[in-house]
């Protein structure tokens, strides 16, 4: 079986799911240190869950993983690949970030919220062991590597099934995850890791895996794929009255709506404005990672130099989400790619988003 084709709308997601993280962080930085005296950022946040980005990456990461590794199923020394694959895709700006934010909380424990744990814990954060803080919140040194600890344990649990074909595979990944989340959730397990890993988010990637095994499917024409769209941001907004331990459930179906909306569609021209959004998604991984080092650089300026007039959040907000872009972009071109070129023997770097 050959490379499965490039989906460019996966990619496009992924831009718009980071921008909702970042704007979710930026945003609520600009409420807690800086002000929001028009309100308006903070009825934003109140009217949609931005950070339900999270929950998209998930499903879209479930989906690519099947979707991308169709080669690797069923072949000789595919395991190996797809994880060699992975780390290399993922590890890299992870850990360059991950000792980047060292440095700085070292270096200045007024500009970074956050503290330092011991050896064990700072180790724990390298290799994407979820371990408690010294305030007791099971998260890595980096924060947003939280992320990284489920998807890493995802592709570990999801590796050796790539031995068998590829539906058998999916289904049998998925069914064990099920069963580990339900076990977490009906009888717990002890200690933090196991209890952390079981949580049901970890269904999000399956729903991302078993919407791969329906393509080729039959294309939705357009409005039906507006529709899904418009229905799984409807239900991103009412989900944000539920409790939090729905949250696999009231964001991961919306999310999944929006991921089939973006891969259940004929292939089709596309114009400027979403071809912009495919780089974007190019760099959305470094979005991610990037933003939280714009963002507290800007609170310092912030206190330093803000005018102090209700344009000025608006203003912290927008610049704020412009330089994460422009600095993801930049990382992107340079560390990622020449990183990831340098590891795969100068092949350069395959578009991971599918």
């Amino acid at each position: 079986m050959g490379q499965k084709p490039f989906l460019p709308w996966v990619q496009a997601l992924r831009a718009v799911a980071a921008l909702a993280v970042a704007f979710h962080h930026i945003a609520n930085d600009d409420i807690t240190n800086c002000g929001d005296p028009a309100g308006w950022f903070a009825a934003l946040t109140k009217f949609f869950p931005w950070d339900a980005g999270v929950d998209i990456f998930f499903v879209i990461s479930g989906f690519v993983i099947v979707h991308a590794s169709a080669p690797l199923f069923g072949a000789g020394g595919g395991v190996k690949t797809f994880l060699r694959r992975r780390l290399q895709r993922n590890v890299p700006l992870y850990w360059l970030m991950t000792t980047l934010f060292l440095a700085v909380l070292i270096a200045g424990r007024a500009a970074i919220h956050g503290d330092i744990g011991g050896p064990a814990y700072i180790l724990a954060s390298y290799i994407f062991i979820p371990w408690p803080r010294p305030d007791g919140v099971l998260q890595p040194a980096f924060g947003l590597g939280w992320t990284l600890n489920y998807e890493m344990f995802f592709y570990a649990v999801f590796a050796p099934f790539l031995r068998l074909p590829r539906r058998p595979a999916v289904i049998a990944a998925s069914l064990l995850l099920t069963g580990f989340a339900a076990c977490g959730a009906i009888a717990g397990f002890p200690g933090p890791q196991l209890t952390f890993w079981s949580n049901p988010i970890i269904l999000e990637f399956c729903a991302g895996m078993l919407l791969a095994l329906i393509l080729p499917g039959p294309a939705l024409s357009v409005p039906a794929r507006l529709a899904l769209a418009a229905l799984s941001v409807a239900g991103l907004h009412f989900a944000m009255a539920a409790p939090p331990q729905w949250r696999a459930a009231v964001y991961g179906i919306p999310a999944l709506l929006l991921v089939a909306a973006a891969v259940l569609g004929a292939p089709a021209r596309m114009s400027r404005v979403e071809m912009l959004l495919v780089r974007l998604g190019d760099a959305s991984y470094a979005m991610y990672l990037v933003h939280p080092f714009i963002m507290r650089g800007f609170t310092v300026l912030w206190h330093k130099f803000h005018a102090g007039n209700e344009l000025a959040g608006t203003i912290y907000v927008l610049a704020g989400l412009t330089v994460a872009q422009a600095c993801a972009l930049a990382v992107n071109m340079t560390f990622e790619r020449k990183f990831a070129s340098l590891l795969r023997g100068g092949r350069g770097l395959k578009n991971e988003a599918v």
